[in-house]
């Protein structure tokens, strides 16, 4: 076979060398930074309401469903079908940021002695586990979106291993203003009321396990 021109040769490696520096006009220019969210609001104490409870409570690291075990942001318009930001992410996975906020709850609630990160090897005397169901943009067909957060909770005693809660909890809030700004926003509207929530619900559970008295 007879050797291509020099010419072909040399524009062939002119254009890989522009290819590889974004252009030889196949959709040229600068790829977009990434840029890195965070669900970091402010969750104020309760006012203190009689003594609080004499126990300790631990949390251990939340889990994920599968396609939320990644810092990518995910937005879903069909039920059976999920997508990916291309250039957006989430400064912690999902179930890190549930664990940081759900501590910061806990301990706003003032109806324990002490509420630790179990990960940590602290005593306690129950600890509450989860798994983050849901943590996504949704979309609608009249082109309005929503922030979903979806986690299961349980709060085990830990001296008998029994379960005294297992909840499914799930909030949606719409957002107010275009993605990704708009979703991040609303996901801290929806997650910080789910887990107020959850937080209600597992005090309720450890005041009844000592003796019905509301802490």
């Amino acid at each position: 076979m007879p050797a291509p021109p020099l010419g072909r040769l040399a524009r062939a490696a002119a254009c890989l060398t522009a290819l590889l520096a974004g252009g030889c006009g196949v959709g040229g220019g600068q790829i977009p930074d990434t840029r890195f969210f965070v669900i970091d609001y402010l969750v104020p104490a309760a006012p203190q309401a009689g003594q609080a409870l004499p126990v300790t409570v631990g949390v251990e690291s939340f889990r994920s469903d599968a396609v939320y075990r990644t810092d990518r942001m995910v937005y879903r318009k069909v039920p059976y079908r999920v997508d990916f930001y291309p250039y957006e992410r989430w400064g912690a996975r999902p179930d890190e940021f549930v664990t940081d906020r759900l501590l910061d709850h806990l301990e706003a609630s003032r109806r324990f002695k002490e509420v630790v990160r179990a990960s940590g090897g602290a005593a306690s005397d129950y600890l509450v586990r989860g798994r983050v169901k849901r943590f996504e943009e949704v979309g609608s067909p009249n082109g309005k979106f929503s922030a979903l957060a979806q986690v299961e909770i349980f709060l085990v005693e830990r001296r008998s291993g029994k379960v005294l809660l297992q909840r499914q909890l799930s909030h949606s809030a719409e957002a107010k203003s275009q993605p990704p700004q708009g979703f991040v926003e609303a996901m801290a509207e929806s997650l910080k009321n789910l887990l107020s929530e959850a937080a209600g619900q597992i005090a309720e559970a450890i005041a009844r396990h000592n003796g019905g008295a509301r802490p």
